[in-house]
């Protein structure tokens, strides 16, 4: 069986093409060309580019099946023949922050809403993107409320459907059973909207002419429901069993627990998920690769190399500025989505190198704040799987893990969530996930310095301090 994963993640197009005779696996990957920011892009323009890049992947192959990847989180008003009403507010937007403000007054709606949804009263679901919508005159009577990949399968398959996981990151979804909340939806104001029907993770459907016609491959082969990439990627490295928890530094930073049922945060820190396979517990961040990007742009210019920069970090610099990694609002574990950061504490005296260590420091004490959460209910993991962009530098990898003070196998697999999507598709289809190639036979474990972990630390006191200071 040949099988072809489409992802659309925050910044790109990915695919993969898994081979179950041969245990060939091929990935090809592009970022999209968008107008603006990737808070808000344009649906259509994103699926042709994703199709695009899929038709490029399938050349030459036989497809049997297509499985989906995207991220939570996402918002797209569409009328019953799937055209726009509005673009694709993605997980980075923040034009709800203000109809968010307003329920975050009411302490006890935060709780019961926490309680319900698994979510948390803050600009990133799309609950409080369609009140804002609402409170800008958008008539959401006769709209679809989708996202990414709920479109990406409409158009691929005819049907207007979303999978338990990826319905979970909306706010809308209950955390009793695996069905819309209606009372969520009554009381914030939203209930005249429709949203697409709920399936399991294993759903497929044919793919149609049309769309087999933008891919280059048969009508009818089956199409997985999308996952999303945060609960994909514990598939992609099996991280199903209680403790194992997932730590990605990808775009933004996320942590995740596998968990036997939802895991509520007493200071309602933390979010709660239902994952392709189970539920999560977990903690995420606004600010991670991006905030990196933008030190990199500003500080050397958008044609610099990281591996340029990379032999210029040190642990011996010290006393360097302080970051908030707040460009792109907070999430865990403040929840302010309105809180801004920046460079704290600069001298005369810093350099540029020693304004972006500091941002490397800064996201990696914002993410072990989140740990330090996440552990007090869940306790300590017994696995933890590190992916994203922070294995690709050395320095930035071993601060991390210092920081934690905790081993972390840092995983051979590339591409988890797209792993995870295969293996998706694959047990829809009635096929073993446990593939020789899909699995992460030999991880690396990193370990951390205790010297630099207790000089981490130290760093971390002082960004508490300053998170505090700065809670608004």
């Amino acid at each position: 069986m040949i099988i072809l994963a489409l992802e659309a993640s925050t910044t790109s197009a990915k695919t993969m093409l898994f081979d179950t005779a041969t245990q060939d696996v091929q990935v090809l990957t592009r970022r999209f060309e968008t107008q603006g920011s990737n808070a808000v892009r344009d649906g259509d323009s994103v699926f042709t580019q994703l199709m695009a890049l899929g038709r490029e992947a399938a050349a030459g192959h036989d497809i049997d099946a297509i499985a989906l990847s995207s991220t939570w989180h996402g918002l797209t008003l569409r009328r019953p023949d799937l055209s726009a009403v509005t673009p694709v507010y993605e997980w980075p937007y923040t034009g709800a922050q203000g109809a968010a403000a307003l329920y975050r007054r009411d302490a006890e709606f935060k709780d019961w809403y926490y309680r319900r949804t698994g979510c948390m009263v803050n600009a990133i679901y799309p609950s409080f993107k369609l009140r804002h919508l609402k409170d800008q005159g958008v008539d959401l009577k006769g709209t679809i409320a989708l996202d990414q990949g709920s479109l990406n399968f409409a158009r691929l398959t005819g049907r207007v459907q979303t999978s338990h996981a990826l319905a979970s990151g909306s706010g809308l979804l209950s955390t009793d059973a695996p069905e819309w909340d209606a009372e969520v939806l009554k009381v914030l104001g939203i209930d005249d909207v429709a949203l697409p029907e709920l399936v399991d993770g294993l759903t497929t459907a044919p793919l149609t002419p049309d769309a087999a016609a933008h891919l280059g491959v048969r009508a009818g082969i089956p199409v997985t429901i999308p996952g999303p990439d945060g609960g994909l990627n514990q598939v992609g490295e099996d991280a199903r069993g209680d403790g194992d928890m997932t730590f990605s530094m990808g775009t933004s930073g996320a942590l995740r627990y596998s968990v036997p049922e939802p895991s509520f945060s007493p200071s309602l820190s933390t979010w709660t998920y239902r994952s392709p396979v189970g539920w999560l517990s977990g903690a995420a961040t606004s600010g991670c690769g991006n905030c990196v990007d933008w030190a990199r742009d500003l500080l050397f210019g958008h044609s610099t190399d990281f591996s340029e920069i990379e032999p210029q970090l040190s642990a011996d610099r010290k006393s360097l500025p302080l970051f908030m990694p707040f460009l792109f609002g907070e999430r865990s574990p403040g929840w302010q989505d309105q809180r801004q950061g920046g460079l704290l504490e600069l001298r005369p005296e810093h350099t540029r190198i020693d304004m972006y260590q500091g941002v490397l420091t800064g996201i990696v004490s914002s993410l072990y704040h989140c740990f330090l959460v996440l552990q007090e209910i869940n306790g300590i993991p017994e696995r933890i799987m590190l992916s994203g962009g922070v294995t690709s530098s050395p320095f930035w990898l071993q601060m991390t893990v210092d920081m934690f003070g905790q081993p972390m196998r840092v995983s051979s697999l590339q591409h988890a969530s797209a792993v995870g999507a295969v293996k998706m598709a694959l047990m829809a289809n009635g096929e073993s996930p446990d593939q020789p190639a899909l699995q992460d036979t030999e991880p690396r474990i990193v370990h951390p310095n205790p010297e630099r972990t207790a000089e981490l630390r130290v760093e971390f006191e002082r960004y508490l301090a300053a998170y505090e200071q700065t809670r608004a």
